[in-house]
């Protein structure tokens, strides 16, 4: 079985766009390298939602990579 790519950051912004038109809102956070190992409770470093220009996201979606962050996307 062949991994899929990640999205860009373009692809994904694009994508939210998509889903959630104008208030479409993405975030990246990069892990630091001195910390590899996060800890389970660790923030994730992909965040997706409806929630751009300061609003409170009624949905969000967090994960590893931009795809994980879509399929976990659900109303909050």
């Amino acid at each position: 079985m062949e991994l899929m790519k990640d999205m860009t950051l373009g692809q994904a912004k694009a994508e939210a766009v998509r889903r959630w038109g104008a208030s479409a809102a993405i975030d990246f956070h990069p892990p630091r390298v001195e910390r590899m190992s996060r800890g389970r409770l660790a923030r994730y470093s992909h965040i997706v939602g409806n929630g751009a220009s300061g609003r409170r996201a009624s949905v969000e979606g967090q994960g590893h990579t931009w795809r994980e962050a879509f399929a976990n996307a659900r109303p909050r």
